[in-house]
């Protein structure tokens, strides 16, 4: 009598070994397909504008919102508030010397009605920087706004202040004036 290890082996050996070929590459290609879903439920999505974007509208979704649309003018505007910490030397929604963060909307051709911000720094993955942000009434109101239309990212590697671990996240959200 044989034992079920043998039985097993028996008939994988019997398997002709290109068969054996062709279902190991089906099963990797499988497995690649699934990997971002699983970095996603792991929470090891990198940050990028796409993934922070993404993450902010399957947020919207479940609370049966629109999306938000990726726009090109805010997401110049968020790099230029970014530059404008990193070369003052600052981290925060008002510049030292008093300026608001959407002083850069219009300088990119985005006239806007309504407009916020969202700041993060030291992050890691997108899913921890979008849990802080929903466990932050003020970041949460302006990722739930039924006000707002449009977003615009930009993200560098440490902080404006000096080297840091993580990313830094400028998040500009807003609605254009002819809305």
């Amino acid at each position: 009598m044989q034992n079920g290890a043998n039985k097993t082996r028996a008939v994988i050996e019997r398997i002709p070994a290109m068969f054996r070929f062709s279902i190991l590459l089906l099963s990797m290609f499988f497995v690649a397909q699934a990997a971002p879903a699983l970095d996603l439920k792991l929470g090891r999505t990198e940050i990028t504008r796409a993934s922070v974007v993404a993450a902010m509208n399957a947020i919207r979704a479940d609370h049966q919102l629109p999306p938000l649309r990726d726009d090109d003018r805010l997401d110049a505007a968020a790099d230029d508030r970014m530059r404008d910490m990193e070369n003052n030397g600052y981290w925060g929604h008002v510049s030292p010397d008093g300026r608001s963060p959407f002083v850069w909307l219009p300088i990119h051709g985005y006239l806007y009605s309504n407009a916020g911000e969202n700041l993060a720094s030291g992050f890691e993955t997108t899913e921890v920087l979008l849990a802080s942000w929903m466990e932050s009434e003020g970041h949460r109101e302006n990722i739930l706004s039924i006000v707002f239309r449009d977003c615009g990212v930009a993200i560098i590697d440490g902080s404006t202040l000096g080297r840091a671990s993580g990313r830094s996240v400028v998040v500009l959200f807003a609605r254009a004036r002819a809305e």
